[in-house]
């Protein structure tokens, strides 16, 4: 994928729902919960947040066999995903016990979760694939390309973007020079704010991409989350594209998909839509209004794997670029989309939000070069640092603080 393209171009064959396997391979014996904050070196600071910790949310689930699958999913990003770490702990709370007949198909009760609260659906989804694929001695990713006419195994590893926050003009420029001399070749820069400091921090990140790494070597794409209006964002299309940016990624308010479509009609640069879809019907909305040349998908909003490859599909069918996207998290997320990229044929994806954690609850998940290298191990093939007895069982009520787990 070129990054940026009005058509896209794609070598693996796409990928539809029916191709990803339904993966009950046992009972579920145990399911339990609890809510985890992982400290960040810096403060995630965009146009939706500034936090200094990442809530994160985590299930286990035990098989029949003693097999165990986890998950983890962002608490702290409704601006996202429109649910909190409340809401998710609440979905959770009101899982019926482990002995109850809708544990018979778990792929089902995830998919009655993301009704109502997707990010829930994610990690009973993520969390049951983990301990299926580890129960057949596979991983994730393996398991997904299966019938899809994709090899079974993934060769080589998987680049990434570099991401690059809101500051100045001078530390945008030394985290891009740092990027690029670690072998990043994408590198995200957060704008949406002040259109003056953010072409400065663009034409910064410019120059220093080039004399790190050589005129063009690294490809620029800014995300706006949804910072502009109208106006503002026609006015940027131009100077984004005389500093060679690649793709602007929701450059208007979510849910006036009308204005963004105006943006795309007029901009040099390829838009992108973000904030405005979670799932397929999201993606016929897009493309219907031709509001975008591409999509950034997160599982975080679609809610099951199944519903992520739906759109996946769909996009695909309708001419548009696809990235997988992300929610800042720790190596356990991280590594839940490298295996979704693998298993998807994702060409572009963001599988390094764990960049900025100081304190993880994970190991096993490596960067290289710009690029993350799958775990060989079965499942997801990363190490959960929690202790399982210090989480809550599903059923049970609770709120945030009391089923808080600290950090080993």
């Amino acid at each position: 994928m070129s990054g940026g393209g009005r058509a896209a171009a794609w070598a693996e064959p796409p990928v539809s729902p029916a191709q990803v396997p339904d993966p009950r391979a046992g009972a579920v014996r145990e399911a339990s919960y609890g809510v985890v904050a992982l400290p960040l070196r810096r403060r995630l600071t965009h146009t939706s947040v500034d936090t200094g910790e990442l809530e994160q949310v985590v299930l286990r689930l035990v098989l029949a066999d003693g097999q165990e699958g986890w998950a983890e999913t962002r608490g702290n990003g409704a601006y996202a995903t429109h649910h909190t770490t409340r809401s998710i702990v609440a979905a959770l709370a009101a899982l019926p016990a482990v002995t109850r007949p809708a544990w018979r198909d778990p792929a089902a009760l995830a998919a009655s979760v993301a009704r109502h609260c997707p990010p829930a659906a994610m990690l009973l989804d993520v969390a049951y694939r983990d301990a299926a694929a580890r129960a057949r001695g596979v991983t994730l990713a393996s398991s997904l390309r299966a019938g899809s006419g994709m090899p079974d195994r993934v060769e080589g590893p998987l680049p990434t973007h570099a991401a690059i926050p809101f500051g100045t003009p001078g530390e945008a420029a030394e985290l891009t020079a740092l990027a690029a001399g670690s072998g990043f070749r994408r590198v995200k820069i957060r704008v949406g704010g002040d259109p003056l400091q953010d072409s400065a921090r663009i034409a910064a990140a410019r120059t220093a991409a080039d004399r790190t790494a050589g005129p063009g070597a690294v490809v620029l794409a800014a995300d706006a989350n949804g910072g502009w209006d109208q106006e503002t964002a026609l006015a940027a299309t131009p100077w984004l594209a005389r500093y060679g940016v690649a793709w602007l990624e929701q450059p208007t308010a979510p849910g006036d998909l009308t204005a963004m479509a105006r943006v795309r009609a007029e901009s040099p640069v390829p838009v992108w839509a973000d904030e405005d879809v979670r799932d397929a019907a999201d993606v016929r909305k897009v493309a219907d209004l031709g509001a975008a040349d591409g999509v950034h998908l997160k599982l975080e909003k679609a809610g099951t794997v199944a519903a992520l490859a739906e759109a996946v599909a769909v996009a695909r069918g309708r001419g548009l670029d696809v990235a997988l996207g992300q929610m800042d998290c720790g190596r356990l997320g991280c590594a839940t989309t490298a295996h979704l990229a693998a298993g998807l044929g994702l060409a572009v994806a963001e599988l390094w939000g764990c960049a900025n954690v100081d304190r993880d609850l994970a190991a096993g998940l490596d960067l290289r070069e710009g690029a993350v290298s799958l775990p060989a191990a079965p499942g997801l093939g990363v190490e959960v640092l929690l202790d399982p007895a210090l989480l809550t069982p599903v059923g049970r009520p609770g709120s945030p603080e009391s089923v808080s787990v600290p950090l080993p």
